[in-house]
C-alpha cells in the first residue's frame, strides 16, 4: 500500500496481484461494491497496465561537480546502510581479526567493530572521490570546457560511470530510486518489477544555462529526501519534547480518563455506570467494576493510547496540508475576484431618476423584491468590478 495523500482526502493506492486463472472483471465487479470495514469507503478499482515510460529523467545540472559530491556522500551512506540491513557483503570477525582491524577501521568510518564490510563498489566510490571530484583548472578537464556566469563546473559522463553503477545496483537491489527519493520495499510484491527509475537526463543544447543557485535548490531538496529514507530505516523518531506538545499521552493517564467519562454522579451518594447501567454508592466501586467487568475495553484504550503516541513520534504522519491548495477556475483566471486596475480610470456615468446614488435620484417607489427560486444575476463591470452596478442589483 502506498502512503494516503493529505491534499486528496487521504486518497491511498493498494496493489493486489491475482492468480492467472482469475477473472478479472468478476473480481472487479465484487470489490467495487464492497466497502472498508469500520469505515464507510468505497473502492475505486482499476486494472493495472505496463508503464508507458518507465525511465524518466532528471535535469542535466545533476552533472555538476556540487551535485556529483552529493550524490557521493548519500550513496555511500545508503548503501552501507541498506547492505548491512540485508546482510550483504558483511562478515563477522573473529576476536583475534577483530583486534587486527581496529587499525583499518579508522581510516574507513563505515567499518564497525566485530565485523568486516567489503563492499568493492564502495571502495571504486572512494577513489573516483579522491581522483576525480576536484575543483577544475583547465578547460579539458570539463565537458567541452563549459560553464556558465555561476562556474557551474560539469563533469564528463565518461567519469561518471562508477556513480551509474551504484544508482543502478541501489534501484534494483535495493528498490531505492535515488534522484527521485523514494524508496519502494514491496516491488517485489508488485506487478511492475523495477517500476520508475530516474536517470540524468541529456546534455541541454539551448542557450539557457543553469545558475548556481539551482544546483544548491536541488541539493537542498534531495537531501531532505535521502535523510528520510535513512531515518525510516533506522528508526529514528520526533524529539520528545515535541511529541509532548503535540500531545503525547501515557497508558495510565489515558486509563484514568476513561474511568473518569464512565463514571457519571446522579446524586448524592449514586454513582452510575454507563458501560453497563449499573449504580454504584461510591466512584470507586465504579471504578473497581469497570476493571472487573470491562477489562477488555481498558485494555482497548491502553492499545489506542499506543497507537497514538506511535503516530505522534512518526515523522511522515498523514496530517492536514499546512496550506491547503486553492482551487482554480476552468479557465485558470479568476476576473470577479482580481483587484482593480489603478490605472484604469473609469468614466463618468449620467445620473438617472429613480436608480439608487451615486447615479441617480432616490426612487419614488420601492423596488419589487427579487423572484424566489433562482439565483440572483450580477451585472457587475468586469472591467472596473468595485464600482457600483448601475441597475442596483
Amino acid at each position: 500500500m502506498a502512503e494516503p495523500l493529505p491534499d486528496r482526502k487521504y486518497y491511498r493506492r493498494a496493489w493486489v496481484t491475482f492468480a492467472h486463472n482469475t477473472d478479472i472483471k468478476e473480481a472487479c465487479s465484487v470489490l467495487m461494491s464492497s466497502k472498508v470495514e469500520k469505515y464507510d469507503h468505497e473502492l475505486n478499482v482499476v486494472i493495472n497496465r505496463e508503464l508507458s515510460k518507465r525511465v524518466r529523467f532528471v535535469p542535466s545540472f545533476t552533472r555538476s561537480l556540487y551535485a556529483v559530491q552529493q550524490d557521493v556522500k548519500w550513496l555511500e551512506i545508503l548503501i552501507t546502510e541498506l547492505d548491512r540491513a540485508a546482510g550483504l557483503w558483511v562478515t563477522k570477525l573473529k576476536e583475534e581479526e577483530e583486534e587486527e582491524g581496529e587499525d583499518d577501521s579508522e581510516d574507513k568510518p563505515t567499518q564497525r567493530p566485530g565485523e568486516l564490510y567489503e563492499n568493492p563498489m564502495i571502495d571504486e566510490l572512494r577513489c573516483f572521490t579522491e581522483d576525480s571530484l576536484k575543483t577544475p583548472t583547465l578547460d579539458h578537464e570539463l565537458d567541452q570546457g563549459e560553464t556558465d556566469e555561476d562556474e557551474i563546473h560539469i563533469i564528463n559522463d565518461k567519469k561518471l560511470k562508477v556513480l551509474d553503477r551504484l544508482i543502478v545496483y541501489l534501484r534494483v537491489v535495493h528498490m531505492v530510486d535515488y534522484y527521485n527519493g523514494t524508496e519502494f520495499p514491496n516491488e517485489d510484491e508488485m506487478p511492475n518489477k523495477i517500476g520508475v527509475f530516474h536517470i540524468r537526463g541529456p546534455v541541454e543544447t539551448s542557450n539557457s544555462k543553469n545558475s548556481l543557485q539551482d544546483v544548491h535548490d536541488w541539493n537542498k531538496q534531495l537531501g531532505g529526501k535521502m535523510q528520510s529514507v535513512i531515518d525510516d530505516m533506522r528508526g529514528v523518531t520526533i524529539p520528545q519534547d515535541e511529541a509532548v506538545e503535540i500531545g503525547l499521552k501515557t497508558e495510565e493517564e489515558t486509563v484514568e480518563e476513561f474511568v473518569k467519562q464512565n463514571t457519571e454522579e446522579q446524586g448524592p451518594g449514586k454513582f452510575h455506570c454507563p458501560l453497563s447501567g449499573k449504580k454504584f454508592k461510591g466512584p470507586e466501586f465504579v471504578r473497581k467494576h469497570i476493571f472487573n467487568k470491562h477489562a477488555e475495553k481498558v485494555e482497548n484504550v491502553k492499545k489506542d493510547a499506543v497507537f497514538w503516541n506511535n503516530y505522534v513520534r512518526e515523522p511522515k504522519r498523514p496530517m492536514e496540508p499546512l496550506f491547503p491548495p486553492t482551487q482554480q477556475p476552468n479557465n485558470g483566471q479568476s476576473y470577479a475576484a482580481s483587484a482593480p486596475n489603478p490605472s484604469y480610470a473609469a468614466p463618468p456615468r449620467p445620473s438617472y431618476p429613480g436608480f439608487p446614488p451615486p447615479y441617480g435620484f432616490p426612487a419614488p417607489f420601492p423596488q419589487a423584491p427579487a423572484p424566489k427560486g433562482r439565483k440572483v444575476i450580477s451585472y457587475n463591470d468586469l472591467d472596473a468590478p468595485d464600482e457600483y452596478d448601475v441597475l442596483g442589483v
